[in-house]
């Protein structure tokens, strides 16, 4: 009984009873008669606004390594509350491919050859070499000898979720970075969008250098309206009239100062068919 009643407390400001006077209208009165039947006839009409809108709830994506330090060091088990994840890289040097035109040529980056895989929505998991406990990095084995390529640069995940709302047929998402004139800032910034309806589809992973822009969905996983694709996945989406977008961000640490370091980011939802 207290669980039903929390949830009825819980919906009761969505539940709240509308009161709806009869319509009249204004203009010629439709009427008929017949023997046996009659027959009107009425225009049912819906009015919208042109409406394109965003919401984000992470205004500030903190990616905190000092639990990497301290005491612990260099052993230490960071909680990161399984929001981020820091991995060896997979290569030297980034793998860069370059992408066609549904993504706009974009030149796509994977962070030292690591990536990550789509399992259930909104869930990642991060492939790389192995997770580092230490900043500066570093392991050592149980003998105290130090673990081979352990010294070496490694990257961090983190995610969020980004709302959008399109009342027209296409629609596109663009970020653009733009760090404040002499700030310190993030060296190496990548970043993915995968819309909820479409997890798991290739949306191309991309660098982010300061003043540059980037187009976040291809061109075949533009179509609108959002509402229409949120109910395509209610299972991921919701029922909602937006459509929920994960967003990947990655950082590699190499050359990075101490201190916080910043990356200032704008993102753009236009609506650009009716």
């Amino acid at each position: 009984m207290r669980k039903i009643l929390v949830a009825a407390l819980a919906l009761a400001p969505l539940a709240l009873a509308q009161q709806v006077s009869p319509t009249t209208g204004d203009g010629p009165d439709a009427y008929a008669k017949g023997e046996n039947s009659a027959v009107v006839n009425q225009v049912i009409e819906l009015i919208l606004p042109k409406a394109t809108a965003l919401h984000l709830d992470v205004t500030t994506l903190t990616f905190d390594l000092t639990g990497l330090d301290g005491t612990q060091w260099p052993n230490s088990t960071p909680e990161f509350g399984n929001q981020m994840v820091c991995v060896y890289g997979l290569q030297e040097k980034d793998v860069t491919i370059q992408m066609g035109d549904d993504f706009y040529n974009q030149v796509q980056t994977l962070p030292m050859g690591t990536s990550y895989t789509a399992t259930q929505w909104p869930y990642i998991t991060i492939n790389g070499g192995g997770p580092v406990t230490a900043y500066p990095p570093i392991k050592l084995d149980k003998n105290g000898q130090l673990v081979p390529g352990s010294k070496n640069h490694f990257v961090c995940y983190r995610t969020f979720i980004l709302q959008k709302f399109s009342n027209g047929k296409r629609w596109e998402l663009q970020v653009s970075r733009n760090d404040p004139q002499g700030a310190q800032g993030i060296q190496h910034l990548y970043i993915q969008d995968n819309p909820c309806d479409r997890f798991g589809e290739t949306t191309g992973f991309y660098e982010l250098p300061n003043g540059a822009s980037l187009q976040l969905v291809p061109k075949n996983l533009q179509l609108g309206p959002t509402g229409y694709r949120s109910r395509q996945a209610p299972e991921r989406c919701g029922y909602k009239s937006w459509l929920d977008d994960l967003v990947v961000v990655a950082v590699k640490v190499n050359s990075d100062l101490w201190g916080k370091s910043t990356a200032h980011l704008t993102y753009t939802l236009a609506t650009t068919a009716w």
